[in-house]
């Protein structure tokens, strides 16, 4: 097994254990507004010119259609692109109903970046994709690894003020 692999897979185990029960349910409906899902990776950063840098994965289950989780959009519009395209290109007839077909489970990747200040809605950098279970595993142990780098960097901050006199 490798590094932090444990520790992602009991991070996923009862998402997983979600899409079993459901994958075999054809009456199953997916509800957009509660997605089922598992945080795995949730950073913002702040670097040169106060740009700030966004990176999110989750664990999500979606319709067997979504290309990406860009489906969520407050109106569905792009769900229903979505759902229309994949169908359409499989010449497959469209379900009556786009929420109640079959799932899959996936990776969701997420980054972008935001100069701090600026109120407007553009994101520069903006790249939103399904990635691999591998690729998923490694931008977690990554991630892993600097958490354990910054805690150690906290706790000696805090042990170089508590040794310093007031």
């Amino acid at each position: 097994m490798k590094a932090h692999e444990k520790e992602f897979l009991s991070n996923i185990e009862d998402l997983k254990n979600t899409f079993n029960t459901i994958k075999k349910d054809p009456s199953f409906i997916y509800n957009p507004e509660k997605p089922d899902g598992a945080h795995l990776i949730n950073i913002r950063s702040v670097g040169d010119g106060m740009v700030d840098h966004t990176e999110i994965m989750n664990a999500i289950i979606v319709p067997e259609w979504a290309f990406n989780a860009e489906f969520f959009d407050e109106k569905h519009e792009t769900a229903k692109i979505q759902f229309e395209n994949y169908y359409s290109d499989k010449n497959e007839s469209l379900p009556q109903n786009m929420w109640q077909t079959p799932v899959k489970f996936v990776y969701d990747y997420c980054t972008y970046d935001y100069t701090i200040g600026d109120f407007s809605e553009n994101l520069d950098n903006y790249s939103e994709r399904f990635i691999s279970y591998d690729e998923a595993l490694e931008k977690f142990q990554v991630y892993q690894e600097k958490m354990i780098e910054m805690n150690k960097l906290i706790a000696q901050a805090k042990k170089k003020e508590n040794l310093s006199p007031n």
